[in-house]
């Protein structure tokens, strides 16, 4: 009986933090490996009402929605809490982890309006540091700086019609996978080669080759236009968008090779 009574009183008080100013729930709740399994609701009495659903986007430095990451870039992240029915408030937790192991993964920073981060599990997650009503959660997240493989964002969010207590509210959890963008083991470098400058403004220059066929392709990995190089030669990027992208090298007696350019 005593133990139940404290079981009560404790998931009372995670709720009361999790929609305070002094802010987050204090117990991993994202359903990522290694919690209890629980989410929200581990506190929460659920309620159909709101119907609660989650968006998330990852952009690169571009502005471009993508899937896939480049070791070492910084990516701005948007996490979406909305309901139907007009819910007050709203609350969310997230970690980011290497699917191969589940460490932690990535680096937070330039946190957005109402979120932070802490330590659970001996991993860094972001919660809100008190209730936000439009329900969008901001922030940057910088890619680990070599590849490490798919790595994966756990999150839950919770609608609230912030009552004064832990009834009425509605929960719901989420998962987004992210691949690596490799050009290191499929595409080994060839000695002697030299695209410049990095980052380019308009003209695109290679060295170290005689002649070769040069593909360039956006973050979405989508096809832009291909050019036939030389030292005299140059691709005019002029009119691309300021952004990442990767540069695709064929050439007589050599294998494909694919670099990364930044355009400003």
């Amino acid at each position: 009986m005593n133990n139940r009574i404290i079981v009560i009183l404790g998931c009372i008080g995670a709720a009361f933090i999790m929609l305070s100013s002094s802010g987050g729930v204090p117990q991993a709740v994202t359903k990522a490996p290694g919690e209890s399994g629980s989410n929200c609701t581990a506190c929460h009495t659920g309620s159909a009402t709101f119907n609660p659903q989650t968006e998330f986007e990852l952009k690169d430095a571009s502005g471009i929605i993508t899937d896939r990451y480049i070791p070492g870039q910084v990516y701005r992240l948007q996490l979406r809490v909305k309901g139907i029915n007009s819910p007050k408030t709203f609350g969310f937790q997230m970690v980011s982890l290497a699917d191969n192991g589940n460490s932690d993964m990535g680096k937070w920073s330039l946190f957005g309006e109402k979120v932070k981060q802490i330590t659970l599990l001996s991993r860094k997650y972001l919660v809100q540091s008190a209730p936000k009503a439009d329900g969008r959660f901001e922030v940057s997240w910088t890619a680990p700086a070599t590849d490490i493989g798919d790595i994966s964002f756990y999150y839950s969010g919770l609608a609230s019609n912030l009552n004064g207590n832990n009834s009425g509210d509605a929960t719901v959890s989420g998962k987004t996978t992210i691949k690596p963008v490799s050009t290191s083991s499929e595409n080994p470098v060839v000695s002697g080669i030299k695209l410049y400058p990095n980052p380019v403004v308009d003209r695109l220059y290679i060295r170290g080759i005689a002649q070769a066929e040069v593909t360039i392709y956006n973050i979405r990995l989508e096809k832009l236009g291909t050019f036939l190089m030389d030292e005299d030669r140059y691709a005019d990027i002029s009119t691309f968008a300021a952004g990442i992208y990767f540069i695709q090298i064929e050439g007589p007696g050599m294998p494909s090779e694919t670099r990364i350019i930044s355009k400003i």
